[in-house]
């Protein structure tokens, strides 16, 4: 009799198990949806600030500008095109900024750089260029680098920085 009330009580307890499943050890493999949007948040200045261009400011935007020029020739080659891409683009920025600090004299002088480097830009963006075309950017790169070490070194605009910045209205 003794026997026969533990083989009933296993056989309840089996199949109860067997029916309840295993929800709770199943739930800790299935993704759960997230709650945060993925997009990025941007944020908005509350007050303006009244910034007027400076020779600090001028010469940061040089550095940073040069310091990008020489990150771009030496990943040129590299097959991450998105690093590359990411590159240009902040050159391109530096450049545009210090375009915006420069009297109109200068700062037209400087615009035909950054038309030579938007060029430079949307052959890099059709991408696939082969050695040729490769070894004629990078050269292109190094002239332009030159030129502007030559023509708009932070020294040389001292006296070239304009009182408001350039909008283009």
């Amino acid at each position: 009799m003794e026997k026969c009330k533990t083989i009933v009580l296993v056989n309840i307890l089996a199949f109860m198990f067997l029916f309840s499943g295993c929800s709770g050890i199943k739930d800790k493999f299935i993704p759960k949806p997230k709650d945060e949007d993925p997009r990025i948040k941007k944020y908005f200045a509350v007050r303006e600030y009244d910034v007027h261009p400076t020779y600090e400011m001028y010469r940061k935007r040089y550095v940073l500008w040069k310091n990008w020029h020489k990150e771009l020739l030496s990943i040129l080659r590299n097959t991450n095109h998105k690093k590359i891409m990411v590159t240009i683009d902040q050159e391109n920025s530096n450049l545009i900024d210090m375009h915006s600090m420069l009297i109109d004299a200068e700062a037209e002088k400087l615009q035909k750089v950054i038309n030579q480097m938007e060029e430079i830009e949307k052959l890099i963006k059709k991408g696939r260029l082969n050695t040729g075309g490769e070894v004629r950017i990078r050269q292109k790169l190094e002239s332009l680098g030159r030129e502007i070490k030559r023509d708009f070194n932070y020294n040389k605009m001292k006296d070239c920085i304009r009182g408001n910045f350039k909008t283009d209205e």
